[in-house]
């Protein structure tokens, strides 16, 4: 009890800003170590408006939070008991509040006679040595939680029960913690402890022994304590490292928090350290098969694929073949007739269609909705496409000068406008709808110039290259079949 009689009380003052270490490069909301960043819970209302005490009987607070606290006799919240002797007159009863605010929890050596005033021989050489002590948290007021430590009466503020802002104080009743004293009052029967700077102090061993195994290609466990947009700081274990959005998984991620969740386990692969380990970088992804090795395998060149539409480009679609896999679809791989608006190109959409390149070093796949050749399809053409030879193929798309018409996957011939038998100034898509089979007749191929020349079916074809060659070839032969004849006559004759 105090010496007017009062009850034990707490006065909590409002909370200053919260400070952040100059030039830091964590990001906004990401815990940090300093005790000048502690920001303190919003303090509890007490049932009563009670009275503060001299400085010299509160425990100093820490950044967040200025605490006034009592004699040592302070009651647990819930026990405090109606005061004797107040008085109703105004200010009766009440002493003047003298607040004192400690930005820091540095530790203050104690006096010879503080320190040889300790009734505990362990902690006075915990005091005298700098070392942790053990504390049985028996309750709580708004500013703090009363410990007692081998049968010494001890006080921790709020703000220094954790590195980061304390839980519940019920989660901490009947527990024994580890606790730093700070100092010691009242000829040695009274104790100031942090818990956070012991805290504090077990990560610091923690990180030097972590520093010393620490290697490029170490697989470790850790803990999400930030989120980013860029990505995300694991707790190793005294060392934060950075796991950047794209370690995260061989898929496309949009944002950590799309796949992370603060506080969850994590494994990890250290992929790079800086000098003397003070920077960490991790990835997710690298303990996880690639998937483009088994993309490798499973799909070649006129291979059909099924994949989902992720996205739309300038320049075409993504299409997600597997997890980590995407092929791009180029507009001018669409089906005859497709448009770029057509709904079965949204995304969330399933496609089908054929691989026409993969290229795993590159991690590049190109897509095609019309049937892609497996081989090369001018190897042999001429036997498969002779010239006059009826065929029936597909209008693939109209050009002023022609209709494109698909014979087979990857060949492509032209008919000429001057070929269709239109009147000058005719529509050749209206003829010729994109889409329309039609039945025409190979009039030339050039398997060097990768063309093929189509015609009307039933067109005679006068002068064709078949016949020019056909014409080559008679005429070669009988140049030789002469030349070798007169050769014979002059050997019979020499006056010849």
């Amino acid at each position: 009890m105090s010496e007017t009689g009062n009850p034990p009380v707490t006065e909590t003052l409002p909370a200053p800003e919260p400070e952040t270490a100059a030039g830091s490069d964590r990001p906004e909301g990401t815990p940090v170590d300093p005790v000048s960043a502690d920001a303190a819970p919003a303090p509890e209302v007490a049932a009563e408006p009670v009275p503060a005490v001299a400085a010299d009987e509160a425990p100093a607070g820490t950044a967040g939070e200025v605490v006034a606290e009592v004699a040592s006799e302070t009651a647990p919240a819930g026990e405090r008991k109606p005061g004797k002797g107040r008085g109703k007159g105004k200010g009766a009863g009440k002493r003047p509040a003298h607040r004192r605010s400690t930005r820091s929890e540095e530790f203050v050596a104690p006096t010879p006679e503080e320190l040889e005033g300790i009734p505990s021989e362990g902690v006075r050489l915990a005091v005298r040595e700098g070392l942790p002590v053990a504390g049985k948290v028996i309750g709580w007021n708004q500013g703090g939680f009363h410990v007692a430590v081998d049968g010494i009466t001890g006080f921790c503020p709020r703000s220094s029960m954790e590195i980061g802002p304390p839980h519940e104080p019920a989660q901490y009743l009947d527990q024994t913690l580890h606790f730093r004293v700070l100092r010691v009052e009242e000829k040695g029967h009274r104790l100031i402890l942090s818990r956070a700077a012991a805290l504090r102090e077990e990560r610091r061993h923690q990180a030097e022994e972590m520093r010393k195994s620490l290697e490029v290609g170490a697989e470790l466990e850790g803990r999400v304590v930030a989120l980013t947009d860029f990505g995300a700081f694991v707790d190793l274990g005294g060392i934060e490292g950075l796991l950047h959005v794209s370690e995260l998984r061989h898929g496309r991620v949009g944002k950590p928090a799309d796949v992370l969740t603060i506080g969850q386990t994590v494994k990890v692969k250290v992929i790079k350290l800086g000098s003397g380990g003070e920077r960490v970088s991790l990835s997710i992804k690298a303990l996880e098969p690639d998937p483009w090795t088994v993309a490798a395998e499973k799909w070649t060149s006129g291979q059909p694929f099924t994949g989902k539409v992720l996205r739309k480009t300038e320049f075409g679609w993504f299409v997600e073949l597997a997890e980590g896999v995407e092929g791009l679809l180029h507009p001018s791989q669409l089906l005859p007739g497709m448009g770029d608006d057509d709904p079965k190109l949204a995304p969330g959409a399933t496609i089908e269609g054929w691989v026409r390149e993969l290229d795993t070093a590159r991690h590049r796949v190109s897509l095609s909705l019309r049937e892609t050749p497996a081989g090369n399809p001018w190897e042999g053409v001429e036997s498969r496409f002779a010239e006059g030879a009826v065929v029936t193929g597909t209008v693939e798309k109209i050009q002023p000068f022609g209709v494109f018409v698909t014979l087979e996957p990857g060949l492509t011939g032209l008919l000429p406008g001057s070929e269709t038998g239109l009147p000058r100034g005719a529509s050749l898509g209206k003829a010729y709808p994109v889409g329309k089979q039609i039945q025409v007749q190979i009039s030339q191929v050039e398997p060097r110039r990768k063309r093929i020349s189509l015609t009307l079916e039933g067109k005679t074809l006068e002068g064709s290259r078949a016949d020019y060659q056909a014409y080559v070839k008679k005429t070669r032969s009988s140049t030789s079949m002469g030349a070798l004849a007169a050769a014979l006559s002059r050997l019979k004759d020499p006056s010849r």
